[in-house]
C-alpha cells in the first residue's frame, strides 16, 4: 500500500503532472457520487501543465444527475451514459447499458484514452466499464466503503465489486480502515488517499463556529436514513440526555428519508424534528452549515461521506467507534466509547460543552488547511505509477 504526503502546504507535487489522456467517470444521479466526479474532474483540470493536451482530461457522467449542468460547464470531452429511474428499469434499460458499453469502448480508443478511473462505484458502471476496457487501457477503481452496508448488498452490486477488482489496476482508499478491509479482497496495489471537503479550494475561507447563545444547539443526522445509520441510537440518546438537568437546550433534527424513518412513529420519535424527504444538491450545504452539532451513531460503518460535508463548514461531529470513523473526525469531532444510546450521549454531552465545542471548531479549520486538496488528490491518482508502466520504465 502507498500513502502519499497530505500537507496542504508542502510543494503539491515535485514533478509537473503528466499529460496522460485519464477519463473519469461516475454514472450515479445523486449523492456523494456526482459530487465527488466533479470536484476530482475539477481539480485534475487545476493540475494540467501549461500548454497542455487538450484531450488530457475527460469525463463520462449522467446527464440525468442533479449536477449535470456543472459537467457541461467543464467545457472538456464528455461521454454521458443515461441509466434508469427505476428498480424495474435496472433490467428494462440493460439493452441500452448494452449499447453505450460498445459506444464507451469505441469512444476510449478514439479519444486514445490511457487511463480510466472509476471515482466510486455504481450499479451500471461497475458491470459496464470492467468489462469493455480495451486491455491496454489503465483502470483505476477507488473504493470508498470497505464492505457494502445492511440492505445495500445486493446480487448485482457484489457483481459490481469482484469485477472492479478484478480489472483494477489499482485501487484508490480513503481512510486506513477501509485499506485493512480491501487487502483481505485484493492484492492489487492500493493507494491510500484522503477525501478532501466538498466545495472547498485555494480560495475558500472558512471560520470556526461557535455555540449558540439565542436558541437550542442544533444536532442534525443527515442523510440517506438506511437502518445502520443508528437513528433509534439517536433518539434513545436523545431522550437519556433530555432526562439530565444540567443538559444545556438542544434540539435533535432528522433530515433525509429511508427506512429507517419508520421511526419516526416509534416511542423515542418525538425527541426528534423530522424532515423526512429526499434534499435536493443545492440544500446540501446550507442544511449542514445550520447544523452546530453533525451526529453519526452508527451501528456500523466503512467512513461516511457526510462527515466531509461538516468538515466544509467547520460543524463537529459526534461520532460512534465504527470503521474509519474516529479516523476521519480525528481533531474536530468526538467519539463515543461504545456503540449506545448512553455512551453516545455521553460524547454529544462532551461536544455540547462551551470549551470543548470551541476547540472542534478550530481543529476542523486546521484540518481543512492542512488536509488534500482535490488537485492533490487527482494528481496523485494521475501520476501513480501502474506496476506495467513502472517495469516500462
Amino acid at each position: 500500500m502507498t500513502s502519499p504526503r497530505q500537507n496542504g502546504h508542502d510543494d503539491e507535487h515535485n514533478d509537473p503532472s503528466t499529460n496522460e489522456r485519464i477519463l473519469w467517470v461516475h454514472w450515479g444521479k445523486s449523492g456523494g457520487g456526482p459530487r465527488f466526479l466533479y470536484e476530482l474532474t475539477k481539480g485534475d483540470l487545476d493540475s494540467a501543465p501549461p500548454n497542455g493536451d487538450c484531450g488530457r482530461t475527460n469525463i463520462s457522467f449522467n446527464p440525468d444527475a442533479e449536477i449535470a449542468a456543472k459537467f457541461d460547464g467543464l467545457n472538456i470531452p464528455a461521454f454521458p451514459v443515461p441509466t434508469y429511474h427505476s428498480k424495474v428499469g435496472v433490467v428494462t434499460n440493460l439493452p441500452r447499458l448494452a449499447l453505450y458499453s460498445i459506444r464507451l469502448r469505441r469512444w476510449i480508443r478514439k479519444n486514445r484514452i490511457e487511463k480510466v478511473v472509476s471515482v466510486m462505484e455504481s450499479v451500471y458502471q461497475s458491470i459496464s466499464v470492467p468489462l469493455v476496457l480495451p486491455k491496454k487501457t489503465q483502470y483505476v477503481s477507488c473504493i470508498h466503503d470497505g464492505n457494502h452496508h445492511p440492505g445495500e448488498s445486493a446480487l448485482v452490486q457484489r457483481l459490481g465489486r469482484r469485477l472492479e477488482l478484478h480489472r483494477a489496476d489499482q485501487i484508490v482508499v480513503f481512510s486506513e480502515a477501509v485499506a485493512k478491509i480491501m487487502k483481505t479482497q485484493t492484492r492489487k496495489t492500493i493507494i491510500l488517499g484522503s477525501h478532501p471537503p466538498f466545495g472547498i479550494d485555494q480560495n475558500s475561507e472558512v471560520n470556526p463556529k461557535s455555540l449558540p447563545a439565542d436558541r437550542p444547539i442544533k444536532i442534525g443526522l443527515f442523510g440517506r436514513l438506511q437502518q445502520y445509520k443508528g437513528v433509534d441510537l439517536l433518539l434513545e440518546a436523545a431522550k437519556i440526555l433530555r432526562e439530565d438537568a444540567n443538559t444545556p437546550p438542544f434540539e435533535v433534527h432528522i433530515i433525509g428519508n429511508g427506512p429507517a424513518e419508520e421511526s419516526r412513529n416509534g416511542a423515542n420519535g418525538n425527541q426528534a424534528i423530522w424532515d423526512v424527504r429526499w434534499i435536493p444538491e443545492d440544500e446540501v450545504d446550507g442544511i449542514i452549515d445550520s447544523l452546530d452539532l453533525l451526529a453519526l451513531p452508527y451501528l456500523e460503518a466503512s467512513q461516511s461521506g457526510p462527515v466531509t460535508l461538516a468538515l466544509a463548514h467547520a460543524v463537529p461531529c459526534v461520532v460512534t467507534p465504527q470503521g474509519a470513523l474516529p479516523e476521519q473526525v480525528k481533531g474536530f469531532g468526538a467519539v463515543s466509547a461504545e456503540t449506545t444510546a448512553h455512551s453516545f450521549a455521553s460524547a454529544l454531552r462532551e461536544a455540547m460543552n462551551e470549551a470543548t465545542y470551541n476547540e472542534l471548531s478550530r481543529n476542523a479549520v486546521k484540518t481543512l488547511e492542512d488536509g488534500m486538496s482535490w488537485k492533490q488528490l487527482a494528481t496523485i491518482i494521475r501520476d501513480h505509477p501502474t506496476a506495467e508502466s513502472a517495469e516500462a520504465k
